[in-house]
């Protein structure tokens, strides 16, 4: 993270001085701010004459399949997508990444909370690099976890006061600026679970953008939720970790008020421009419901991304999703909290 994005994060959340964090701030912190600055004149022509037009914008809650579906859609040639490497080294990816990626093998690793194989090259979320780079995120939730309630609340610019929300936009247009030019001017495929609280943003940022929203099992996306914030609580907090419980109710409350952020986002948008596909057939039939996701979209091309879909499904192996389900008390309270979104997506509350 840059030095600015550490100062306002002690700032915003009154995070007491540590020898580590002290490290951060004032030497980690200040080289970052001067490799961002480097790139940014470096590149500041080049970026200013890229079009951000349509994109396609994956939309879904934490742990609904977006990585999935990410990773079909970036097989097609035609669109660009964020790397794991631009995405964790926002300040300098633009000038130091084709040399990176061509250099280290396509060494993979595995997401602490499901056991994904990645790579530096392998799509990754946005969201990332708009933390390291001081733009407010529900990201800043794994660094203050006991606050993780308030921070979720911070998805969506147009909820912030002015200056954040200028922040903001120029940090999230800076980012997708770049990773086109990297990439030869390319539209963008994005995927960031916070971008379901942002979608009238996006719809004001991103000309002709098309949605992609996957739903999956509200049960299975909640228990998988709170397993993720929790293992990712041990690797980023800067704070103490609350209790289980506490997590549990963030995720409870707040997926209520991101499904009412989605809805009010895609009202009135054209159905050319939206495809909803479930996680459940997107793993069972993973060509068929992309195919009728391009079909939805008005995308061509359908052809040349099958055969690269073919040779990705081969190499994915047999990696099986948990599908785990909440203890029961946690159960009966879904049932109840979230009943309007197991109608609204078609899914047995009691299966």
């Amino acid at each position: 993270m840059t030095a600015r994005a550490w100062s306002k994060l002690r700032q915003n959340w009154k995070i007491p001085l540590t020898p580590e964090l002290i490290a951060q701030r004032y030497v980690a912190g200040p080289m970052f701010s001067t490799l961002n600055w480097v790139q940014a004149q470096a590149t500041a022509a080049p970026r200013l004459a890229v079009s951000l037009s349509n994109c396609i914008v994956i939309l879904g809650y934490w742990r609904s399949g977006t990585t999935l579906l990410h990773d079909y859609l970036s097989l097609d040639s035609r669109f660009a997508f964020p790397s794991t490497y631009a995405c964790m080294n926002p300040q300098h990816f633009m000038l130091t990444q084709a040399t990176a990626l061509r250099q280290r093998p396509a060494k993979l690793t595995r997401r602490p909370m499901d056991d994904v194989e990645i790579s530096a090259g392998s799509p990754q979320e946005e969201e990332f690099a708009l933390l390291a780079l001081g733009a407010r995120s529900p990201y800043e939730g794994l660094l203050v976890p006991s606050r993780l309630g308030e921070a979720l609340k911070l998805g969506d610019p147009l909820d912030l006061t002015a200056e954040e929300s200028r922040r903001w936009l120029h940090t999230f247009e800076y980012f997708l600026r770049g990773v086109s030019h990297a990439a030869g001017n390319r539209p963008l495929v994005l995927k960031s679970p916070p971008h379901g609280y942002r979608v009238a943003a996006l719809r004001g940022l991103l000309p002709n953008v098309r949605f992609a929203l996957i739903v999956r099992s509200p049960a299975v996306v909640y228990e998988s939720a709170v397993r993720m914030w929790r293992s990712l609580f041990g690797l980023y907090a800067l704070g103490p970790i609350p209790p289980e419980e506490d997590t549990r109710r963030a995720v409870l409350d707040d997926r209520l008020f991101f499904e009412s952020k989605l809805t009010a986002g895609l009202a009135d948008l054209p159905g050319h421009r939206l495809a909803l596909v479930r996680y459940e057939n997107l793993a069972s039939d993973p060509i068929g419901t992309v195919e009728a996701l391009y079909q939805q979209l008005r995308l061509e091309g359908f052809p040349a991304v099958r055969a690269a879909m073919v040779d990705r499904i081969s190499q994915r192996g047999s990696y099986k999703a948990r599908n785990a389900r909440p203890p029961a008390m946690w159960q009966a309270r879904l049932r109840a909290q979230w009943k309007p979104i197991f109608e609204r997506y078609g899914y047995d509350a009691n299966g």
